[in-house]
């Protein structure tokens, strides 16, 4: 896996382009506020997306770094612990998810990474994932990395202020599948139901086919 793919990741991200559809979310304690967006890629992606960098921390301190997932299939998805809806449900369609995965298949690493980390601290994730299945490791460090990772990833995440002092972020929704070459090789949008993102984490973990033989002269 090539270290600091940030440039590749960029103009894969151009070339693909960010067909969106957007959804409001906002606090439960304050209005919707226009700008307030979760943002859903079309589907599929082109195999040509290469995957970005980040080197964060899970909530035990331990440090993440993508570049040390080379071989290794992970899934990886933006988001934040008061996002009030698209969050919770996908992390809680991941846990059915991974579930619903037939014996046998390769275990598979889910990364949550917080948008948020002023608010998200390792001990407010460590209590948010308790309500997740464990192979979900939720992820953050200080701003410019977490800028790092949505920049390289091509990760929109924008903040919205309000009267009262919250914010909200409007962030592209969606589950990146990346295989042990560090290429995206889908992007699951969110609100596929587990049944349906159980088949796409099968198909993204199943061994692939072997070459025919050659045929004997």
């Amino acid at each position: 896996m090539l270290p600091h793919r940030t440039l590749l990741a960029a103009l894969s991200l151009l070339a693909l382009g960010l067909g969106a559809r957007a959804e409001t979310q906002a606090p439960p304690d304050a209005r919707p506020a226009a700008g307030v967006e979760a943002i859903t890629p079309p589907q599929p992606v082109p195999s040509s997306l290469i995957a970005g960098h980040f080197r964060l921390a899970a909530p035990d301190g331990a440090a993440v770094d993508s570049d040390d997932l080379s071989g290794k299939p992970y899934a990886l998805f933006f988001g934040f612990t008061h996002c009030p809806d698209i969050c919770p449900t996908t992390l809680s369609e991941v846990s059915l998810a991974l579930a619903r995965l037939p014996a046998g298949t390769p275990d598979l690493k889910v990364y949550f990474v917080s948008v948020d980390p002023e608010r998200d601290t390792r001990e407010v994730l460590a209590r948010y994932m308790a309500s997740f299945d464990p192979r979900i490791v939720a992820l953050s460090g200080d701003r410019p990395a977490v800028d790092e990772a949505i920049r390289s990833f091509g990760v929109v995440a924008r903040r919205t202020d309000f009267p009262n002092g919250a914010y909200a972020y409007g962030h592209t929704a969606a589950i990146y599948l990346v295989d042990g070459d560090g290429v995206i090789v889908d992007r699951v949008g969110a609100g596929k139901g587990p049944d349906a993102l159980a088949e796409r984490l099968t198909a993204f973990l199943a061994p692939p086919l072997a070459a025919p033989a050659a045929p004997t002269p």
